[in-house]
């Protein structure tokens, strides 16, 4: 009888502790549901089905567009009377972007027929429209979409049901409008949904149960993916639904039956509102005419709460985002290498003086050896003589040869040579052996009748060698000149022959001169004429080349922290300008980003490059993503981008 006594005893006293234990959490919960909103009002919809609301004005007047697996897109005032629908078809997602002030650009994924479509959205005599522009097959559905704005362009990101997203350019051409695919980019699965913050450059991805990340939205930057918000600070398993409200700073989004929003330059800081609301577990919820709204999962009614909303961010006018740097459309691009990664490096320009438009373009792919393109880009022979890194060339005349090319090898540390015919033939004259560690910078110049090359080893040593021609085609030696001690690392370089001036630049510190013939006699040290201060020149400092024209002559620097190209005064004394090298859309050419070297000609090469030709490594080759390559650019666009006299 005691030992049951007892046991019914210690059964009460672990009841009594655990509802003792559970006591706090109840009470947590009901304050939670007791402080969850209540709708002020509901906005009926009929025969809609519903799971995403955005806002928009026309002709000064506020609207909602609703995404509807019913009749594909509907329209409603602001007391929720229908407008317009479109005829049929099943939508779940779309994304929104205002083009004027009474145009919206609208993009949709159709269940239906498995594409993606653009419709315009604007007002014919006042009353709203919605027209057709294009549609594309896909391979899976697609679970988010969003717009962004680049350079007067507008890009489309949609990510499927696999997390396999696609960035696109889309744009009208002749009779329609084209997507253009810039790269494909890649998400686990359980995406849910994306927006953009074209202030800051941001895409934000919510991936339950992850979080929502941030990625540069710029192809040609560091995609640089990093947590906005992690899941503890969304406190719910799903969460998804993002909406920008561009005029505040907020990203609103839902998680599990709350709303929450968080101001775009202070994500850390966490949640700045958030709501649980009563009896609903939004999807998809929005500011409107100063209420929250909120729309369940395929849901016929969009809820209306009245509450106090989040100030815009103080911050929003003083933040400022990087400032534009002048864009130049790429004219033309090499085919890509051989070599996979981070393979192209530095280009060379063999102008040929009987026929400039039989010109040559030496580019290096520093896995495999050098490659020889036509001025259409077209590969013409590739010489796999080992990890060439910098490549330069000079006219002399020797032999049968009119040129002579040099390029730093890091298989066998020393210099291959190349010979190169009247006809714009390219001969491999064979490697010499040079006493360096890893040779990796390398510029050529004319002193006179001599031919002269200075090569850096990566770990700071440069020197100052003479390339000797024997007496046959092939006998070529080496007879080293001169050393300079460099503080860190250089690669980039170039000589202004006529003035005998040596230009290098320091990675991360920036551009020096040097006086050759002063340095020779032991009387002139490298000066430092343009540090790196982050905006005109941004670390790392790379590939240099001078453009000649009398007085109208540049130093062109490649500035691959902001994927830029610098232009100097001829003695490197003034800067000028800069510009980024851009996508044309009308020879299908993206853009070029992360330069490593650079080669710049002022001869006339005919018709496309009539005032000279720029030619750049491209460290990021898009539309569609391939291996590395050069990308060409027109001085005569530069010069009219710069202002150039």
């Amino acid at each position: 009888m005691a030992l049951n006594y007892f046991s019914k005893s210690a059964a009460a006293l672990a009841v009594a502790s655990l509802l003792s234990a559970c006591g706090p959490q109840i009470d947590q919960e009901q304050a939670r549901k007791s402080d969850a909103l209540s709708p002020s009002n509901e906005m009926a919809l009929s025969n809609v089905v519903s799971s995403q609301l955005a806002p928009l004005t026309l002709s000064g007047k506020d609207y909602l567009l609703l995404a509807s697996e019913k009749r594909g897109l509907v329209l409603v005032d602001a007391q929720g009377g229908e407008k317009l629908a479109l005829d049929g078809g099943k939508v779940e997602r779309f994304a929104l972007q205002q083009l004027a002030d009474d145009q919206w650009l609208v993009a949709v994924f159709d269940e239906d027929s498995a594409e993606l479509q653009l419709r315009l959205l604007d007002t014919d005599q006042g009353a709203p429209r919605i027209r057709y522009l294009a549609a594309m097959a896909t391979s899976a559905p697609q679970v988010a979409l969003c717009f962004s704005r680049q350079a007067e362009r507008t890009h489309l990101f949609a990510i499927d049901e696999n997390g396999l997203g696609q960035e696109y350019v889309v744009h009208p051409r002749e009779q329609a409008w084209e997507f253009t695919e810039v790269r494909p980019m890649y998400f686990g699965e359980q995406v849910s949904s994306c927006a953009v913050d074209d202030r800051t450059g941001k895409l934000l991805v919510a991936q339950p149960p992850l979080g929502i990340w941030s990625l540069n939205v710029d192809a040609e930057m560091d995609e640089d993916r990093e947590v906005f918000a992690g899941p503890a600070d969304l406190d719910g398993k799903y969460f998804g639904g993002l909406w920008l409200d561009s005029a505040s700073g907020n990203l609103w989004l839902t998680a599990d039956d709350k709303v929450l929003a968080f101001n775009m330059n202070t994500p850390a800081e966490g949640a700045g509102f958030k709501r649980a609301l009563q009896d609903l577990e939004p999807v998809s919820a929005v500011t409107y005419q100063g209420q929250l709204l909120a729309l369940e999962e395929e849901s016929d009614r969009v809820q209306q709460f009245q509450v106090e909303l989040p100030q815009p961010a103080a911050e929003m006018q003083a933040f400022r985002g990087p400032v534009e740097i002048p864009r130049v459309r790429a004219s033309g691009q090499t085919a890509p290498v051989q070599s996979g990664g981070d393979a192209a490096d530095d280009p060379a320009i063999w102008v040929n003086p009987v026929n400039p438009s039989a010109s040559l373009i030496l580019g290096t792919d520093k896995k495999s050896g050098l490659s020889v393109y036509n001025l259409n880009g077209k590969l013409l022979e590739h010489f796999a003589v080992g990890r060439v890194n910098n490549v330069d060339l000079r006219p002399i005349l020797h032999g049968k040869f009119v040129a002579i090319a040099a390029a730093s090898n890091r298989t066998d540390p020393g210099v291959s040579l190349f010979g190169i015919t009247a006809a714009g033939q390219v001969e491999h004259l064979g490697l010499r052996d040079l006493e360096m560690e890893d040779p990796y910078g390398l510029c050529v110049y004319r002193n006179g009748a001599d031919l002269m090359t200075w090569v850096s080893d990566k770990e700071g040593n440069v020197q100052l060698l003479q390339i000797v021609p024997g007496k046959g085609d092939v006998d070529w030696s080496l007879k080293k000149r001169a050393n300079l001690q460099v503080s860190s690392q250089v690669e980039g370089c170039v000589v202004d022959d006529e003035m005998q001036t040596l230009f290098f630049g320091e990675e991360d510190g920036g551009i020096w001169r040097l006086d050759i013939a002063a340095f020779l006699g032991g009387e002139a040290k490298p000066e430092l004429i343009a540090p790196v201060d982050g905006e005109r020149l941004a670390a790392d400092v790379e590939g240099m080349g001078l453009y000649h024209a009398g007085d109208k002559s540049y130093l062109v620097v490649s500035s691959q922290g902001n994927n830029s190209y610098a232009l100097f005064s001829r003695d490197g004394s003034e800067f000028v300008g800069h510009f980024k090298v851009d996508i044309n859309l009308d020879k299908n050419l993206d853009g070029s980003s992360e330069t490593d070297g650079l080669e710049v000609s002022s001869a006339a090469f005919g018709d496309q490059y009539p005032r000279g030709l720029l030619v750049v490594q491209d460290g990021r080759n898009r539309m569609p993503s391939q291996a590395q390559n050069f990308k060409l650019v027109s001085w005569a666009d530069i010069a009219d981008t710069l202002n150039l006299q």
